[in-house]
């Protein structure tokens, strides 16, 4: 199980790191070296940006095998997305505690009042058309007033001065719900962001669970003993003490700040959110900053599956509820596809009206996040022989087995959600249903050509072993 230095460390032995000694500009020159390392899936050090301090690094999680390098995962077996997700879900339901220390390493350093200076940050400023600076890779602290426990996150941090910044929190994100709290309470909100945190606890910041559930938690579960914390310099909220940056702040609800960042879809995404004003920087000796190519890039949407296994979820426990005759569903959620999911359903079917009576059913289906309807573009069933988790698979039957004009549903004005930036106005958009399945009446002359037997055999045993 590793820690933050010590998985940077075992990147560059495995020399999966690349160490840029020349300086670059934070104003995209910086993310335009990030995104070219980046595509080719390795990780980054840059040990100079000009007007800052510190160095900066990023792309750790741009593989998934990275978290399981990270989670200590024995690669005797393949580390695959479900495995990930058995790992996060065995952490929930096994929480470990974590545990109050008086110090750490994040302390050695304290910065406050006028000493406090973002702009010694290396904070990039991503694409063309972004508002400024944003800190990407912190994970977020604030303590919900009602329950007193408090909720972790990353959120898009947009610096707007010395000592200003901008965190915003998404529609689907529990700070939303406890920023409205706290301005209801017309009381100052504490709030922190933890930087460079161990890979367990950047993992469970990600994770998407059920309100005054302890992220901290889950982030001891997933590494199997307690994240330390300690207390910050100007407020109650603990925060992880062996980070190698805190920032502590204090929100003001009467100022707010619209912004704009591109964001994991491809798209630019615009947020409003209250200013809050930097009190106190805590850091290591010698820190190295962490930083998230944002976009439609690779380490970004990586760590976005975390989110998608909750919501991929979520979705399939509403459709069972819903469908029981299904055989077998994918919830495809890959960034490439857009901001919203695409659903395939296979079914033994028995009659030609079952298909759209199925669509209908699905999208009218609840959800623990949203309605199903809110998240999703597209529902498409298809018959037992497609294998629903083969995208080439489901769109050779849309291609062969949809040739009338009734087996295209489209859905007009249905309610999205703010990710879909192409809405309309009050969120409203078209929804897609298609029945990819054979008509009942052209069953026969649609058989697929198979081998009998092909799947049970194993090349290997035909195959001369020399």
């Amino acid at each position: 199980m590793h820690d933050f230095r010590s998985f940077i460390d075992l990147l560059e032995e495995q020399g999966e790191l690349d160490r840029i000694a020349r300086e670059v500009e934070p104003k995209q020159e910086l993310a335009g070296v990030m995104s070219k390392i980046e595509g080719l899936r390795r990780a980054y050090f840059f040990e100079q940006v000009t007007g800052a301090k510190f160095p900066v690094v990023g792309g750790l999680y741009n593989k998934l095998e990275r978290f399981g390098m990270a989670l200590g995962h024995d690669f005797s077996t393949p580390f695959t997305p479900e495995e990930f997700d058995a790992r996060i879900e065995a952490a929930k339901a096994n929480p470990v505690g974590p545990k109050t220390v008086d110090s750490g390493p994040v302390k050695e350093v304290v910065i406050s009042g006028a000493d406090v200076n973002l702009a010694d940050l290396p904070v990039a400023t991503f694409f063309e058309l972004d508002s400024g600076p944003f800190i990407t890779a912190a994970v977020g602290i604030a303590r919900d007033p009602e329950s007193g426990i408090q909720n972790i996150g990353v959120y898009r941090t947009l610096i707007i001065g010395r000592n200003l910044f901008v965190i915003n929190a998404s529609s689907l994100s529990d700070l939303r719900r406890i920023y409205a709290s706290w301005e209801a309470r017309d009381e100052p909100m504490p709030i922190a962001l933890a930087l460079g945190v161990v890979p367990a606890m950047q993992i469970a910041g990600a994770c998407k669970l059920a309100p005054n559930e302890c992220e901290f938690e889950v982030a001891g579960g997933l590494q199997g003993a307690p994240i330390d914390l300690v207390r910050c310099e100007d407020s109650d909220l603990l925060v992880p003490a062996n980070a190698e940056f805190i920032i502590e702040g204090t929100v003001d609800f009467s100022n707010r700040v619209s912004n704009l960042l591109g964001e994991f879809a491809g798209q630019y995404g615009p947020e409003t959110a209250p200013v809050t004003t930097v009190n106190t920087i805590t850091h290591r000796r010698n820190p190295v900053f962490y930083s998230i190519l944002a976009g439609r890039n690779p380490e970004h949407n990586t760590l976005g599956s975390v989110v998608t296994f909750g919501i991929q979820r979520s979705i399939i426990a509403a459709l069972k509820e819903a469908i029981p005759e299904i055989k077998e569903i994918s919830v495809n959620s890959n960034p490439g596809m857009g901001t919203l999911a695409h659903i395939t359903i296979s079914i033994e079917k028995k009659s030609d009206k079952q298909p759209r009576e199925i669509i209908e059913k699905a999208f009218a289906a609840g959800g623990a996040f949203f309605p199903v309807s809110r998240i999703t573009k597209r529902v498409i069933v298809v018959d037992e022989d497609i294998n629903v988790h083969d995208l080439a698979d489901v769109e050779w039957a849309i291609w062969t087995r949809a040739a009338d004009a009734s087996k295209h549903i489209v859905l007009p004005n249905m309610q999205s959600w703010e990710l879909e930036r192409a809405a309309k106005e009050g969120m409203k958009s078209v929804r897609i249903g298609i029945d990819a399945t054979m008509d009942l009446e052209d069953v026969d002359k649609l058989i697929r050509p198979i081998i009998p037997g092909a799947d049970e055999i194993k090349l290997e045993d035909y195959l001369r072993d020399d």
